[in-house]
């Protein structure tokens, strides 16, 4: 780990990561453009105890903002790794080609949550237990019968938008057989979360 983390530091302003207590990592990724960040991302991995087992969560955010307008000359200042792969992707959104591929995200932004708990914590509810908090306050109640569901919609507001959010559960009795008996007696549940919201500019 340390290795890597020491690598990812000296990629200069691509990336930021740092060690938080030895159990917890966070990255910082970003692709800069001539009007803001064409990609952006932030990863959180973190292990901790959990109710006489142990808890381990991961929390990804991306965020991507591609527009076709004409773009000013780039800065001299400019350089590096992630301004040359800015640049580029810039250049090649002037083809018509490529502007009619990229259309769906053209001129909107599309930022994506992720997170995922998984935990050997002896769970009263199992891996409803896990679920964020956050999505508890929005009144999100899963189907204990579905292990997977998928809600989507349009956003309010000035500007239209669209939201998905996927939602999947997974308990010790849900695997495969061949994994339940490597873990043996050890509990295992597990919750991942995907929120998807698409604006346009």
């Amino acid at each position: 780990m340390a290795g890597i983390l020491r690598r990812l530091r000296q990629a200069g302003e691509a990336f930021v990561a740092r060690s938080l207590g030895g159990e917890a990592l966070s990255l910082q990724a970003e692709i800069p453009g001539r009007r803001g960040p064409l990609w952006q991302m932030r990863v959180e991995l973190q292990s901790e105890p959990h109710a006489g087992g142990e808890r381990v969560r991961l929390r990804v955010r991306t965020r991507l903002d591609l527009r076709r307008e004409a773009l000013p000359p780039p800065p001299a200042s400019a350089a590096g790794v992630p301004a040359k792969v800015g640049r580029w992707m810039e250049r090649r959104l002037q083809s018509r080609l490529v502007r009619a591929l990229a259309s769906p995200v053209l001129d909107r932004t599309v930022s994506t949550w992720i997170e995922v708990q998984a935990s050997s914590a002896p769970l009263d509810e199992g891996a409803r237990a896990l679920l964020p908090d956050r999505l508890r306050d929005l009144g999100i109640s899963p189907d204990p019968k579905k292990p997977v569901q998928t809600w989507t919609g349009a956003l309010p507001g000035p500007k239209p938008g669209l939201a998905a959010l996927t939602l999947a559960r997974l308990d010790q009795d849900d695997l495969p057989e061949p994994l339940r008996r490597a873990l043996g007696d050890e509990p295992f549940h597990f919750t991942a979360a995907i929120a998807s919201v698409v604006e346009e500019h």
